[in-house]
């Protein structure tokens, strides 16, 4: 019994389960997640220490080099990396692909804990592993009123209500002022009562704290017997008694204030509070986001007067973008591809039956996706998108051979059996053809690797759905619908023409390959030019990492110079601020000073401003020139600052995957002046050369300090060490915390410190008494010096890192400068007094570098893998060969268009090549399948039977090539957000089917005769 014979017996089970899945995949639909990319996880941990108060070289030896020793031996990790500066480091550990992340971060704070007990007791550290969900998808600005009011609002009654909401991960929310109750005690008041500041917050601390010190039973219920000395506000602290009849506020004045300014949070170049909404894995970004801005429009109005929330970023408004653009696509390239089914079978009952295979096999896939646990998202979207030219492919096939068989004989049942039963091996190994490349995928790691899984994993489902449908359904649909009426040709009509034109393309195609035949060492020096001029191109071509994207917002990180005030620091960042308001593309801004978006240490002098663009039918001109633009004013009005750009999205990828920069040039060496010389060589070579921009040699710049030496013998004296002086003027200077009060649900911390006038004053430092009314000065001297702001490290050896970005020019076209740069500016001769140095690239020059070593890996195999599926269905060598030989040719009709077009060869445009692989070989499948049934049925010779063939299948072949065109070129087109990362792959597929259609026609028969002879027969 024929496969087509068991469909038509079982039809109505067929219609059944077609129908439920189809209905399965619009409930899916309706209820998968939306974000902008697939799931990620990145083998990366990170460690912030912070909450000392050391300089960055007190901290290496005393924090980051112990941690980096303690980490460095958990199993899997391949480089650990940190990033020192005063009072904090940040340490990123980088582990082996495929490494068990969820052990790994148990192992990691297994050793952190091992050693906290060596580390300092003031130390706050912060072990996380690096995901996506660490970094928000929504950001609120809360405006107009003070700071400390702004914070209190949105850490205590918005970010409660946002923390309820299925999907949220963390809400954050950072502010510039923090209310605390400010003890302020005269040092001189203190010493003459011969107490210290730790004494007194140690007082206030014993005083208020409640204590639980016992149970009683009585009258059948159990009493729990607790201190009743809680504070609630700030006259309570000022009722503590000290010692004997002494209150705190005989002492110091007490009074509600605000901690140290740290850093400051603006929004809009005005004060203003930050909520940052991330969401947890498998959260919808759509669902999220539009339940926080319900939440958001729900209390506005319960707010105090004149304070109002802004929205500063919305992930889910790219996301609805993108998915619409690629929605649109879908549209266009399925009306296309279906015109062009029109103009080739001509009726419209058979071009509908063939159009089917769309909507049917998209909604399948779809709900496999949702089995599958993937998201809607820019990469399974654009796998459904550049589906639509390749799941009609089988249907089309199936379809034109039905008619054919249909012209033949007039019994429908016989012709549409043996249409069918000619066709399930040819089909399905094509088919398999596109299937099989991208099963190597699986050695690609990292970011790309992760990205493109989720493409070809749908990709791989909706072919396979199309397969099974056109194998079918399309032939049951044709059996009921089709009649010899709708295979006839049109007599009248504006399809007329065209199909006298389609017609007669089969014969003089038959009748040029013939003449070709003959010219067998022709084709081959064509073939072997286009080879050379393709290897030209693959020099020619510009290179690139992951294609950009306008993604409407972008993030500006600024760096004043060491040691630079939290004052200046804001007034020249307001400048920034200013500039970008003034800019008419850019709606809103949030600015962070002393913070940083995600998980970092952050020094004062640095921070970063997101800015939010209007949407792109509202702007004239793309984020990039936007970016141009701003980065030229910036460095004209504020040359003392040091700025770096970047889009909000490709920052967090960046970061994640431990190559935030595009260019880094890391130098390696034992002493930090050799490196710091050679880098300031190397800056102005790489300065001039184009296309980069925002560079940064590397060197940290001097930070101020001053030293206190504190003399042993004078404070042995007074029966004191060095520490406990350090730890007297740190309880004057930096305070000493003494608990909290409790108003109402809201604590607030209770600090002991000496006065401003005190603490801000250098003159007044060395008067501060110590051990009663011994000066300060007397025991300890005082001289300025300068220290490095900053410390970076990589696997245990100090480092210097030269970072810049890139416009204008691709990532491949700088890097080859920066070779040259390198190449005449080498490092000295080690063994001198400065020591070896050892120059390595990394970024995401490496990272590229990485992912196309793996990708041409993935090419090779998936031509072993398409030859040995063409070996199983041939039984021979020769037939794959001379296919494959197809495919190198064809990358340079790839190469071609991605030079004309200006798109850089990236990690998108080469996922288009290894598709290409599967696609090309699918005509000569079709094409030698059909000359070998007919050698095999009618034993005719290989030069007739391929000239046979060649009429017979010319029309399937242009039918499946034109739709896989069509319904790839608005991809190609670039259209709408989003459309940047599936564009590359759209054009080297293009490009490469527009030469591999003539080689395959032409070029594929021609070998093939060369190779087996015109008089080959099949034994």
């Amino acid at each position: 019994m024929t496969l087509f014979a068991l469909l038509s017996r079982q039809r109505r089970f067929v219609y059944l389960i077609v129908g439920i899945l189809s209905v399965a995949g619009v409930w899916a639909a309706l209820r998968l997640p939306s974000a902008i990319y697939p799931e990620l996880r990145f083998s990366r941990i990170t460690i912030v220490a912070q909450g000392s108060t050391l300089g960055a070289r007190q901290i290496v030896f005393g924090v980051t080099r112990p941690l980096e020793e303690a980490v460095s031996i958990v199993p899997g990790v391949t480089r650990v990396r940190s990033h020192t500066i005063r009072g904090a480091t940040e340490i990123s550990i980088t582990f082996a692909s495929g490494t068990d992340m969820d052990r790994a971060l148990q192992l990691v704070r297994a050793r952190v804990n091992q050693i906290q007990a060596t580390l300092p007791a003031d130390l706050e550290i912060e072990i996380e592993q690096l995901t996506p969900s660490l970094f928000p998808i929504v950001s609120y600005n809360v405006e107009g009123g003070d700071p400390a009011t702004l914070y209190d609002l949105a850490r205590y009654d918005v970010k409660p209500l946002l923390s309820r909401v299925p999907g949220v991960g963390r809400v954050d929310v950072q502010g510039s002022d923090v209310r605390e109750i400010e003890v302020i005690a005269d040092p001189a008041r203190l010493a003459a009562h011969g107490l210290s500041y730790s004494d007194l917050a140690d007082a206030i601390r014993r005083a208020i704290t409640v204590q639980a010190v016992g149970r009683v039973a009585q009258d059948y219920r159990q009493y729990l017997i607790v201190t009743d000395q809680e504070a609630h506000a700030a006259n309570d602290i000022g009722d503590v008694i000290v010692r004997g009849g002494l209150h705190v506020r005989d002492l110091a004045t007490v009074q509600i204030g605000t901690e140290d300014h740290v850093r400051i949070i603006a929004g809009d170049g005005r004060p203003a509070a930050l909520i940052n909404v991330t969401r947890q894995l498998g959260g919808n970004t759509l669902a999220l986001a539009d339940s926080v801005a319900r939440i958001m429009t729900a209390i506005a109005p319960t707010l105090p007067p004149g304070v109002h929330v802004k929205r500063v970023y919305d992930q889910a408004l790219l996301v609805r973008e993108a998915v619409r653009a690629v929605r649109d696509a879908m549209l266009i390239g399925a009306a296309l591809a279906v015109i062009v089914l029109l103009v080739f079978l001509r009726h419209g009952r058979i071009t509908a039956i063939s159009a089917a295979s769309i909507p049917l096999t998209l909604a399948i896939t779809v709900f496999v996706m949702r089995l599958l646990g993937q998201t809607f998202n820019l990469m399974t979207l654009g796998a459904m998108a550049i589906a639509i030219g390749l799941v009609i492919d089988d249907a089309v096939v199936i379809t034109e051979n039905i008619a054919r068989h249909l012209r033949l004989t007039g019994d429908r049942a016989r012709a549409i059996r043996e249409a069918v039963q000619e066709l399930i091996w040819p089909v399905t190994t094509s088919t398999l053809t596109t299937v099989v490349v991208f099963l190597p995928l699986g050695l690609l790691q990292g970011v790309v690797g992760q990205f493109f899984a989720a493409l070809a994993t749908t990709l791989t489902v909706a072919v396979l759905v199309s397969l099974v449908l056109a194998l079918t359904i399309i032939p049951l649909l044709a059996e009921q619908f089709v009649t010899a009426h709708e295979v006839e040709p049109t007599r009248a009509g504006p399809l007329t023409r065209a199909q006298a034109v389609l017609d007669s393309l089969g014969p003089r195609y038959e009748s040029a390959l013939g003449a070709v035949l003959r010219h067998t060492r022709r084709i081959v020096l064509a073939a072997l030019a286009l080879v050379v001029i393709g290897i030209g191109l693959w020099r020619l071509v510009e290179t690139g990492f992951l294609p950009e994207m306008d993604e409407g917002a972008f993030v500006l990180d600024y760096f004043t110079p060491g040691g630079t005030a939290l004052n200046e620091t804001d007034r020249e960042v307001g400048i920034v601020e200013r500039i970008l308001a003034a800019t008419p593309e850019i709606e809103g801004t949030s600015r962070r000073t002393g913070a940083e978006l995600g998980l970092f240490a952050t020094a004062q002098n640095t921070g970063d401003i997101v800015a939010r663009l209007k949407a792109p039918g509202r702007r004239s001109r793309d984020i990039f020139a936007v970016i141009d633009d701003v980065r030229d004013k910036v460095n004209a009005s504020v040359p003392r600052l040091r700025i770096e750009f970047v889009q909000i999205l490709s920052d967090v990828i960046n970061d994640l995957a431990g190559n935030p920069r595009p260019v880094e040039i890391k130098l390696f060496g034992d002493r930090l002046d050799s490196l710091e010389a050679y880098a300031r060589r190397l800056e102005p070579g790489l300065d001039s050369t184009e296309g980069l921009e925002d560079l940064f040699n590397g060197v940290s710049e001097p930070s101020p300090e001053l030293l206190m030496r504190v003399n042993e013998a004078e404070a042995g004296r007074l029966g004191l060490t060095p520490q406990d002086v350090g730890d007297a003027v740190s309880g004057a200077l930096l305070g000493a915390q003494a608990g909290e009060i409790r108003s109402e649900d809201r604590p607030v911390a209770v600090r002991v410190r000496a006065p401003d006038s005190v603490r801000f004053d250098p003159l007044r430092l060395r008067a501060l008494p110590i051990a009663g009314a011994t000066p300060l000065g007397s025991l300890a001297t005082f001289t300025s010096a300068e220290s490095r702001m900053s410390l970076e490290r990589e696997n245990q050896q100090q480092m210097i890192a030269m970072t810049a970005d890139v416009s204008g020019r691709s990532l491949g076209g700088i890097m080859r400068d920066v070779r040259r740069v390198l190449a005449a500016q080498p490092p000295p001769p080690g063994g001198g007094a400065g020591g070896r140095i050892r120059v390595a690239l990394g970024g995401q020059y490496e990272s590229q570098q990485e992912a196309f070593r793996a990708l041409l890996l993935v090419l090779f195999l998936a031509a072993v893998s398409v030859c040995a599926v063409m070996v199983i269905q041939f039984e021979s060598f020769v037939e794959p060969l001379v296919v494959l030989l197809v495919a190198p040719v064809s990358f340079v009709g790839a190469l071609v268009l991605l030079l004309i077009t200006g798109t850089a060869l990236n990690v998108a445009s080469f996922m288009g090549l290894i598709l290409l692989v599967g696609l090309i070989v699918k005509n000569g499948i079709i094409l030698l399948d059909f000359t070998r049934l007919r050698m095999r049925d009618e034993g005719i010779p290989l030069a007739v039977a391929i000239r046979e063939a060649a009429r017979v299948r010319l029309r399937p072949i242009l039918m499946t090539t034109l739709c896989t065109l069509f319904g790839l070129l608005p991809l190609a087109l670039g259209i709408g957000a989003g459309s940047e990362l599936q564009r590359p792959l759209a054009l080297a597929v293009i490009g490469g089917l527009v030469l591999s259609t003539p080689i395959t026609l032409f070029a594929v028969p021609t070998l093939l005769v060369a190779i087996r002879g015109a008089d080959f027969r099949l034994q």
